[in-house]
């Protein structure tokens, strides 16, 4: 993808309106079940493809952006209409529904242009942007397992209930949910980002 300096007015527009449409993506997803896949034993999200797609095709400051994004719904979800007393505990915090999301857009975009930078043939560019699907999966996975974990692995205060030992909750969700969404991004972001990038090339 050409440099955001050497964009043209039509590429200029077509940005615009995909992180638009991506960010209202999130939003939807967010504040809605659409964005969740549930089975009897877990819960797997999809929110994370839009945030790796803006990053995979503009760059970190859009990845980092969209993950913004995602962190700032899901805090205002959580404050105003929480799923669960639990989940409106825990995803108002941060450093669990912030800080991962931002660093997995910023991970995947930096991913995504160093492999640019070794050039835009067609086998590097799928490997680039599975790899960096992977990536910002991985780090907000692993970002938002470990700060559960360090915040409310000893004990949590849940209405006026204590309740413990959530360490080994957080080890199945890594177990069960994590390589899921980490699969997910990787199977479908490769041909959804190479569809953008080609619809953005063909504006030159």
């Amino acid at each position: 993808m050409a440099s955001k300096k050497t964009l043209t007015q039509h590429q200029k527009i077509f940005h615009l309106t995909a992180f638009s449409m991506l960010s209202a993506l999130i939003i939807v997803l967010t504040a809605t079940p659409v964005g969740y896949i549930t089975t009897p034993l877990f819960a797997v999200t999809i929110i994370h493809l839009p945030v790796l797609v803006g990053a995979i095709v503009f760059g970190a400051p859009d990845g980092a952006a969209l993950g913004a994004v995602w962190g700032i719904t899901c805090i205002i979800k959580a404050v105003v209409a929480p799923p669960t007393p639990l989940e409106g505990i825990i995803f108002r915090n941060p450093l669990v529904a912030l800080v991962p999301r931002v660093l997995a857009g910023l991970v995947a975009g930096l991913i995504a242009g160093a492999f640019r930078r070794f050039g835009e043939k067609g086998a590097l560019r799928a490997l680039g942007a599975g790899l960096s699907a992977a990536g910002g999966a991985v780090v907000n996975s692993a970002l938002v397992l470990s700060s559960l974990y360090l915040l409310y692995n000893t004990q949590l205060d849940l209405g006026g209930i204590q309740i413990g030992g959530w360490g080994k909750y957080i080890t199945a969700a890594a177990g069960l949910n994590a390589p899921i969404e980490i699969a997910a991004a990787v199977v479908l972001l490769v041909p959804v980002s190479e569809a953008l990038r080609q619809a953005l090339k063909r504006m030159q």
